[in-house]
């Protein structure tokens, strides 16, 4: 049986926001005030949130996809899409 997660990252800080979304290692700025969507269809394992900070000390936000499909929106795009742009 797989278990839908839904919710929203909103960056409230005054700078950019770093997002990691895995595996890809694909990085995409979060403006401020702006926002994504994750959606996670987990069977057992649901996706994974880490907060950390990049080597220049900015703060980043990784997406680890548990063990079903996760994607990530901006605006109802999938922000891997918006990279290729």
């Amino acid at each position: 049986m797989r278990h839908l997660n839904r919710f929203l990252i909103v960056n409230e800080f005054d700078t950019p926001l770093v997002l990691n979304v895995e595996p890809e290692g694909a990085f995409f700025p979060l403006a401020s005030g702006a926002e994504v969507t994750v959606i996670d269809e987990a069977r057992i394992h649901p996706v994974t949130i880490k907060f950390g900070r990049l080597e220049g000390g900015d703060p980043v936000v990784s997406i680890w996809p548990g063990d079903g499909e996760c994607r990530v929106e901006k605006d109802g795009v999938d922000v891997l899409d918006l990279l290729q742009e």
